[in-house]
């Protein structure tokens, strides 16, 4: 692992804490995606596909630093993108494809309830974030040199607007490079209002009510 990333991963999630929250979530999928439950094991053959499946993994997770390839809105294709910094409270999602045999290629689309703050797909920023932000009780291929993509995203692309994040995935499982699989760890605003913000929306809705 390059010593670099390795400093910058460690310092990425030195602050992480954990909010009681289950708020995030995937609320709807098009295309080749399909909603699962976080599977016991996310190795390359264990959910071949076509489909793309598509899970929630962390909810309420608060960190300064994570290194990420892309940031907010925006069509990312072809070249290599980030590494870049994000920090704030994120929900974390994955959408993984796994060619199963041959050379595949998925389309579709997967909505979340909260905006997406940035996405990860490079191998490296991967393993870096398989602790702190996948799902527990998930086995990831972490550490395998072909997992997913390298900094460049190749034939894969994908679109972020707002809450929707629409793809293309490619994966070969023939070849030794670059990609077996083709993952996307998909970041949504993890932020929900403090307490007091809600009750006072509660008395706000109640006056509303007395009023009429």
């Amino acid at each position: 692992m390059n010593n670099t990333l390795t400093t910058l991963s460690l310092a990425s999630f030195a602050s992480l804490a954990l909010a009681a929250s289950t708020h995030g979530a995937i609320t709807s999928v098009a295309g080749q995606a399909l909603q699962i439950a976080p599977p016991t094991s996310a190795l390359y053959t264990a959910l071949p596909g076509p489909p793309a499946y598509c899970w929630n993994e962390q909810s309420g997770v608060s960190s300064t630093a994570v290194l990420v390839n892309t940031i907010g809105n925006g069509t990312f294709t072809g070249g290599s993108w980030g590494p870049v910094v994000a920090g704030g409270v994120f929900d974390s999602h994955m959408i993984h494809f796994d060619a199963g045999q041959g050379v595949a290629v998925v389309q579709g689309a997967v909505t979340f309830s909260g905006n997406i703050v940035a996405v990860i797909y490079e191998n490296l920023l991967l393993d870096i974030s398989d602790g702190p932000l996948g799902a527990a009780g998930t086995t990831y291929a972490t550490g395998d040199p072909f997992r997913s993509h390298a900094t460049n995203l190749g034939a894969t692309s994908y679109t972020v607007a707002g809450n929707t994040l629409t793809f293309t995935l490619w994966a070969n499982s023939f070849a030794t490079w670059p990609n077996k699989m083709a993952q996307l760890r998909v970041l949504t605003d993890g932020t929900v209002p403090a307490p007091g913000a809600v009750a006072l929306l509660g008395l706000a809705g109640l006056a509303g009510r007395r009023r009429r």
